[in-house]
């Protein structure tokens, strides 16, 4: 049986992603006109690597289930209607450990992690909030709506 709270801390800390192959995963800043948020420039490249954090960021790729697996943004693909029991299948795995243990070890992969994390989010802040003043910000915005590509000029 899965113990409620382990239920909880494996959703709300999302350490780790069960998808489908109809899932789309797309970060699309960029085509709006402005660099990622959210902490997104930290997380991402330590998720998927630099290489591939690029390759999703730059053109705000939008990628399917099975890539987002492949590189390493989803851990585990399932059918569509598996999603939540393999979910909740791999939280009550963790759940068989010693929750001190697990709470230990998690707490030493991230250590430092949430002090780099704020100061991602204070430059990814400062980037947006010049960005939100700019012609291309404007056009991505307006394309979007429009739901055409955008044509930004660079300023």
């Amino acid at each position: 049986m899965v113990r409620p709270s382990a239920v909880a801390w494996g959703w709300r800390w999302c350490d780790f992603r069960v998808t489908c192959a109809e899932a789309r995963f797309s970060v699309s800043f960029n085509r709006l006109g402005f660099p990622p948020g959210f902490g997104l420039s930290f997380t991402l490249p330590r998720l998927v690597a630099a290489q591939q954090a690029g390759l999703l960021f730059y053109p705000g790729r939008r990628i399917g289930g099975e890539e987002a697996l492949r590189v390493g943004l989803a851990d585990v693909l399932v059918e569509q209607a598996q999603v939540r029991a393999k979910a909740l299948k791999l939280v009550a795995e963790i759940a068989t450990s010693s929750p001190i243990a697990v709470q230990s070890t998690r707490a030493t992969l991230r250590a430092g992690f949430v002090d780099q994390f704020r100061l991602a989010v204070a430059r990814e802040s400062i980037e947006q909030n010049a960005h939100f003043e700019t012609d291309d910000f404007q056009e991505g915005v307006k394309a979007m709506a429009e739901r055409r590509a955008p044509g930004f000029q660079g300023r």
